[in-house]
Parts: C-alpha cells; sequence; structure tokens
C-alpha cells in the first residue's frame, strides 16, 4: 500500500508568500536597524561600565523599544495588507495539550541551541567585550530582577513576531526563497544586537536563522517565543547569581 505524499516542511504553503507590509515600510524598518548599528558600537563601552543606577533606565527603555517597533509593524504595516496578529504567529492552543506540544519543542530546542551555540563559541573563541558587556547588563536587585523578567517576556514576543514573523514573511516574499529569507532576517537580527561586539554578532545570527528554521517547521512563532523569553529570563537569573559569587 502506497504511503500518501508528505509535504515538505521547508515549503510554507503559498499564501504565506505574500508580503504583510508595503515596501516602503520594510525599507524604513531596515533602514532604522543600519543606523542603529554605529550607534550601539558607540554605545558599547558605556554598557561595559553600567553603573546600578542606570540599570532600571536601560530595561525601561528596551521595554519601550520593543513595544514600539511591535507597533509600527502592527498598526503601519500588518493593518495597511489586513494581516493579523494571530494569523503572522501561527498555530494555535485550542487546549492544554497543544500548550504542552509548544512547551515540549521549545525546550528540545533550547536543548539545541545551547549544543550548536556552545560549540560555535569554542571555535570563535571567548567573547570578552560581550561578556563584559551582558555581567553589566544583569539584573541585582529584586525591583532590577522584576523589571528584567518582564523585559524578557516582552522581548521574546516583540523580537519573534517581528524578525521570524514580519522580516521573514517579508524576504520570503520579496526572494521567494526560505532559505535566504531565513539568513538575511537572521543577519539584522544579529545587527541589532552589535553591542554585543563582534563575536556576539555572528553567535546572535546564527541563534536568529535557528529562530528562522523553527518558525517554519513548526509554522508557528510559539515555540520560538516560549525559548526566546525563557532562555533570557534563565540567563539573566543564573547569570546574575553567579556574578555575585564571582564565578562569570
Amino acid at each position: 500500500m502506497a504511503l500518501p505524499p508528505v509535504a515538505p516542511l521547508e515549503a510554507p504553503p503559498s499564501r504565506n508568500r505574500e508580503p504583510v507590509a508595503p515596501v516602503w515600510h520594510t525599507a524604513i524598518f531596515l533602514l532604522a536597524l543600519l543606523v542603529l548599528v554605529p550607534v550601539q558600537a558607540h554605545q558599547q563601552p558605556k554598557l561595559e561600565n553600567m553603573q546600578p543606577a542606570s540599570r532600571l533606565t536601560l530595561y525601561a527603555g528596551q521595554i519601550v523599544f520593543e513595544l514600539f517597533i511591535f507597533a509600527y509593524v502592527w498598526l503601519l504595516g500588518l493593518k495597511l495588507t489586513g494581516t493579523r496578529i494571530r494569523d503572522l504567529i501561527g498555530g494555535r492552543w485550542a487546549s492544554l495539550q497543544d500548550v504542552l506540544r509548544d512547551v515540549g519543542a521549545a525546550v528540545v530546542f533550547w536543548l539545541i541551541v545551547i549544543v550548536v551555540l556552545s560549540g560555535l563559541q569554542r571555535i570563535m573563541g571567548e567573547n570578552t567585550a560581550g561578556l563584559k558587556t551582558i555581567k553589566s547588563l544583569l539584573p541585582q536587585t529584586p525591583v532590577e530582577l522584576a523589571v528584567w523578567v518582564a523585559l524578557c517576556v516582552i522581548a521574546g514576543f516583540c523580537e519573534e513576531l517581528v524578525f521570524r514573523g514580519y522580516l521573514q514573511r517579508q524576504f520570503l516574499a520579496y526572494t521567494k526563497r526560505v532559505d535566504l529569507a531565513i539568513i538575511l532576517q537572521a543577519v539584522f537580527f544579529g545587527m541589532a544586537h552589535t553591542y554585543q561586539g563582534a563575536k556576539g554578532v555572528v553567535v546572535i545570527s546564527v541563534y536568529g536563522a535557528m529562530f528562522g528554521i523553527l518558525a517554519v517547521v513548526k509554522r508557528s512563532l510559539r515555540p520560538g517565543m516560549i525559548q526566546h523569553a525563557g532562555q533570557d529570563t534563565f540567563s539573566g537569573i543564573v547569570g546574575s547569581l553567579l556574578a555575585r559569587r564571582h564565578y562569570f
């Protein structure tokens, strides 16, 4: 008995190859990201010596920025083409089983991320500048920790929606190639983290590409959002504890 043909995972439905925003909207977004690259590079030395009183201000500012880019994509982009946010996210949670399935996918993806990024960092060597910056940004007080968690949750949702949802879909519409769409959004995602140094940009670009692959395979941003928010939250809490004990 012949088995029914299985559709390739790398080929999303044709209806998902249409732009979700006007060309001018994406051009402005990409231009803004490019402008931020030298700005972040200039600010990196300041971030390495972040004062405790400045962390809460930085966290709050980043939350505002995340919400701003989300609003830009939603209100000035998606709405113009009639694209709903839930359609861009994909997947659905109709039962607890659906939620647990996406959580399980996020955990498996997390393990893969650890292996791949650890191997990449071994090959590239220690990112001294990036580590100093990250250490200075870690939460140190209960209030900072609470705001940090809020930031991680918001960033996990907004960045996956913007980069793996909006931007990857736009690049797919323009290039008609899934692989190029994944690579291009990953490059811009890495560039958005220039404050972590050149090696950090490479690592985060690979990380972004892995998120892009996950979104295509699962046809949903939900597992990526869960993993993104979870890893950032976990890294902040554990990193803070290790830094206090001078292990980091």
